[in-house]
């Protein structure tokens, strides 16, 4: 029997053309999420294959909301080290870093910078870090796909937005930074690739940032407003950004779109610190049918 709907679900052989190159193939629709490790926390989707490729990709579920570090929150009131600050964003950058490394099956360099992350002070370095990730292949593994155009970067903010060659970062507002001689860093590409470049480089600049801070004893000057590692914080928190992936995915291979998803931090930040109970919000984005996976 080819496909049909028995019991009113699709079977695994409906056939359609592939995106690719029209060919006919079988395809599969099911759903991944909430607790699929691959994905954001929280996050569900419906997504249809044809083979290894995403044919359509149709989040329901946003991740759950992620809180930082209590000195983002206290930047936004009063001014505090920015030694601090810096500290606690390539805290969060390496974290994420390590979940992709993870995911990638590269246990040795993923442990080593899980390790640094916890270990982080203002004499840390990335030298062993970038050698290990050079030798790992891992850049390789991520090279090319799931490029944001300009509006996709904008919603998405921060280190994503910058990997696509924006220069918006709130710190070029804040008369503390300026001290420092900050400036933000930028890629141009815009792809998964570039993504992780950025995030390597942001973090030695906030490494560096920090020991400059650290020593001259900076603070913020800004109040009101932050950047976070997520993206910038004024008026309201970075917002929910998963839907983003409904028209960033279809099209890619299976591997490339999970690369893509592990480059992007598109989860809402919370409205608590790390370690605070987290208040009950919303996450649906829609319906769907299909298998449960």
């Amino acid at each position: 029997m080819m496909g049909g709907v028995p019991y009113g679900r699709p079977m695994a052989m409906n056939m359609a053309d592939d995106i690719r190159d029209g060919l006919t193939l079988d395809s599969l629709t099911f759903r991944l999420g909430p607790f699929f490790f691959a994905l954001p926390p929280g996050m569900a989707a419906e997504i249809t294959l044809q083979g290894d490729l995403v044919q359509t990709w149709k989040t329901q579920l946003a991740p759950y909301p992620q809180p930082l570090d209590k000195v983002f929150f206290d930047a936004r009131e009063r001014p505090v080290p920015i030694a601090e600050v810096e500290l606690a964003r390539a805290r969060h950058h390496l974290h994420r870093l390590f979940h992709a490394l993870h995911l990638a099956g590269l246990e040795n360099v993923s442990l080593r910078t899980l390790r640094l992350a916890h270990g982080l002070s203002t004499s840390s370095t990335l030298d062993g870090l970038r050698r290990a990730l050079s030798r790992s292949g891992f850049f390789r593994l991520t090279a090319g796909g799931g490029a944001l155009g300009p509006e996709q970067a904008r919603m998405i903010g921060g280190p994503a937005a910058r990997a696509a060659g924006m220069d918006d970062d709130l710190r070029s507002e804040d008369a503390g930074y300026r001290r420092l001689g900050f400036s933000p860093v930028y890629q141009a590409e815009g792809d998964t690739h570039a993504r992780w470049r950025q995030l390597l480089d942001e973090i030695d600049q906030s490494l560096h940032l920090a020991r400059l801070a650290e020593r001259d004893k900076i603070h913020t000057e800004r109040a009101g407003s932050v950047e976070t590692p997520r993206g910038p914080w004024s008026e309201r928190r970075p917002a929910d950004a998963s839907a983003l992936f409904d028209e960033l995915l279809p099209g890619l291979e299976w591997g490339d779109a999970l690369a893509t998803v592990a480059s992007l931090d598109v989860a809402a930040l919370a409205d608590q610190p790390v370690g605070a109970r987290p208040s009950g919000e919303s996450r649906a984005v829609g319906g769907g049918t299909g298998s449960d996976v």
